[in-house]
């Protein structure tokens, strides 16, 4: 993200979204109450009776709420209209922009935070999108799901009934072929038209093995290049998650941003594992060790964030001004991935302490 202008007394920045991941920062960042001012198409209906026709304007909008959408690269925003052409807008009505990467935007806040502005200007070294397809694979039991940057989710589990060793091989191979064959059409929907950077096919077994051979054997597409096998207890969803955390992923962590994610809140079980008094947890734990100095690392759910009231917002950000005055590190994680959902389950605020107090 490019900041153009910047008026500290007015509250206002302007900025011009590069990439993707700019879109998710701001989504992020401009919250209810906010004022912004963009350029933007708007139907207006010169004669009664005609169906208008969209002009183009420059609009001022009083937020009410964004909506972040990933697969058409856009950022929506509605509320209430400000300023703009008196002979085309009447003021009070509602409006949604519908903000795309190379568009320009003006924010107005009354105050802003050192936790929004550090994510506009730190919104760059994420600037482009990974895409994993993970298959999760054992016999008769297959389980996918989609993530990238900003989200994950589940979109299929295929279910087959494997004829047992005991039945002649031929059969048994028939019955996989077809279990493969289901697992292999829905990869090509998913591919097709679709940036997938690795298909990751886990499990137990040498399952996950046959899969990938038969893959590799019967399809012409160029994603057989991008199949990455990993060990795994089973084929439940549960087996992506220790794919994701597996030391094989490694090398790709600077890539993705759910790998990242999901090693910083197992740093955070396995401490608890180890010796859970140096683990807070919640807003009242966290905020007591905060004024002690005492937080190493800080994760903070997006969900406290994005949504909160004000003062809520305030209370987050002194807490992560002291963490940082410390020597603390703060990371903000996604609920949209697997990590976050964790970190949401555990109260949103997740402290490792250098000490005991």
């Amino acid at each position: 993200m490019r900041i153009l202008a910047q008026d500290k007394k007015k509250g206002e920045i302007t900025v011009i979204v590069e990439n993707l991941n700019d879109l998710w920062s701001l989504y992020n960042i401009i919250t209810k109450g906010d004022t912004v001012i963009a350029l933007t198409q708007r139907r207006v209906v010169m004669k009664e009776g005609s169906t208008g026709e969209r002009k183009l304007m420059k609009l001022t909008l009083s937020v009410e709420d964004a909506a972040f959408h990933e697969f058409t690269n856009r950022l929506r925003i509605k509320g209430t209209i400000l300023e703009g052409p008196k002979d085309y807008v009447s003021y009070g009505s509602y409006h949604t922009f519908n903000i795309e990467i190379n568009h320009e935007l003006t924010i107005i806040k009354d105050e802003w935070l050192n936790q929004d502005l550090k994510r506009l200007k730190e919104s760059s070294k994420l600037s482009s999108n990974f895409v994993m397809l993970i298959i999760a694979i054992e016999s008769g039991l297959a389980n996918i799901a989609y993530s990238t940057n900003y989200s994950y989710k589940k979109i299929a589990t295929v279910t087959k009934n494997i004829p047992g060793k005991r039945y002649e091989q031929s059969f048994r191979n028939k019955f996989l072929k077809d279990f493969f064959e289901d697992i292999k059409r829905i990869i090509e929907t998913r591919v097709q038209n679709k940036d997938v950077n690795l298909i990751i096919l886990c499990g137990p077994g040498t399952i996950k093995d046959k899969l990938a051979k038969h893959l590799k054997a019967t399809a012409n597409e160029e994603y057989i290049n991008k199949i990455k096998v990993i060990q795994a207890s089973s084929g439940t969803e549960s087996a992506i998650y220790e794919a994701l955390k597996s030391d094989e992923m490694a090398n790709i962590k600077n890539k993705a941003k759910i790998l990242q994610e999901t090693k910083k809140i197992e740093n955070v079980l396995a401490q608890f594992g180890k010796d859970p008094d140096l683990v807070a947890i919640g807003f009242d734990e966290i905020t007591e060790a905060a004024q002690r100095g005492a937080i190493d690392q800080l994760l903070v759910a997006d969900t406290i964030i994005r949504g909160a009231s004000k003062s809520n917002r305030l209370k987050i950000e002194d807490i992560i001004n002291q963490v940082e005055y410390a020597g603390g590190k703060v990371d903000i994680l996604n609920s949209k991935h697997p990590a976050g959902e964790r970190l949401v389950d555990l109260g949103s605020l997740v402290g490792i302490l250098r000490y005991k107090f």
